[in-house]
């Protein structure tokens, strides 16, 4: 046991100025992590991933099979290649070029016809307008510079009454200076965090964040609202919303890592139609 009494740090988060942050420091951040990031997925993404948000994703998604679908925001390829080996026609979309590459080597090492493509979601210019049946965005869109813009494009792409399924970070929870508050302050047992407080979640700021003594990524924090607002406009009509929780068997296994989702969300997920 260590003599300190202070809880080590294992993640780093501070806000900035969003007019600070480019699409080319957004494109850098993921290049620069793609290897910590990658080291934390299985085929089945990270633990919550596969123990929280893509259950509740899949099941609103349902049969793919003939499907075209986009992968917004495809990081290294996992969910591309869990809807390919479901019967999809996968085309994967991505800002980095390291993550792209890494979804690349797998799809060669195990060919399943998935095509990756370089692109910021705000500007899809290299897809015809109509040509997705399912668009799904899997805690992607909290870290588009420009949501409007690319909700504008994931509707252009999208066929007439296609859908789009994301999920997000919640946004009432993922703003610091939002922190469990432990007592006794030295303990780290769920048991002892005895609510969370939140504050200044009407700001819209970038977000960094990541391990300790690793590059950061940048995000943004923006109210719910904001996503509403951008998918009405976009012309998209909201007909359903999931806060996922923990499998029963996450809980059993991965107490530590869930125990707090089971009273407050980390995550939000939206499905809506296309207009």
């Amino acid at each position: 046991m260590s003599p300190s009494d202070e809880i080590p740090l294992r993640w780093t988060t501070r806000v900035g100025p969003t007019s600070r942050v480019s699409d080319a420091t957004v494109r850098k951040g993921w290049d620069d992590v793609a290897g910590w990031w990658v080291e934390r997925y299985t085929e089945k993404g990270d633990i919550n991933r596969e123990w929280v948000i893509d259950p509740a994703l899949l099941a609103i998604v349902g049969d793919v099979r003939g499907q075209r679908i986009l992968d917004a925001g495809c990081g290294n390829g996992y969910l591309s290649r869990i809807l390919a080996r479901q019967g999809a026609r996968v085309v994967g979309v991505d800002l980095s070029p390291r993550l792209l590459a890494i979804a690349k080597a797998y799809e060669a090492q195990d060919p399943l016809g998935i095509r990756f493509r370089q692109s910021d979601l705000a500007k899809l210019s290299t897809i015809e307008s109509g040509a997705f049946d399912l668009i799904i965005s899997n805690v992607v869109l909290q870290d588009v510079r420009r949501l409007d813009a690319a909700l504008r494009e994931l509707h252009r792409v999208l066929r007439s009454d296609g859908r789009l399924i994301f999920s997000i970070t919640h946004p009432a929870f993922d703003i610091p200076p939002a922190h469990w508050v432990r007592e006794p302050p030295d303990s780290d047992r769920a048991e002892e965090r005895p609510f969370i407080a939140v504050d200044r979640y009407f700001d819209r700021v970038a977000l960094y964040w990541g391990p300790s003594g690793q590059p950061e990524l940048v995000g943004f924090h923006r109210p719910l609202r904001d996503f509403t607002e951008g998918l009405r406009q976009a012309g998209f009509v909201i007909v359903r919303l999931e806060e996922p929780r923990p499998l029963p068997e996450a809980i059993r296994r991965r107490y530590r890592q869930f125990a707090d989702q089971l009273r407050i969300p980390n995550f939000l997920m939206i499905e809506a139609r296309k207009a």
